[in-house]
């Protein structure tokens, strides 16, 4: 059986538990799966909406050191 996953609250629980992390290494690495999940969120949406979707080819300026 499929689940439907909400790729917005998982981005959501990983940008939360990278903000009350210390480590900044998995801090990081949690940050990193939060815009993993929201891609794959906007992915869903476009796809839905039938519009074409172009992932971004640069970092986010909030995960360079």
């Amino acid at each position: 059986m499929a689940v439907d996953v909400d790729f917005q609250h998982e981005a959501d629980g990983c940008f939360r538990l990278a903000q009350a992390e210390t480590d900044t290494d998995v801090r990081t690495v949690l940050m990193g799966m939060g815009y993993g999940w929201l891609t794959l969120a906007n992915h869903r949406k476009a796809s839905r909406r039938g519009d074409p979707f172009d992932e971004p080819t640069d970092e986010p300026d909030d995960l360079l050191p």
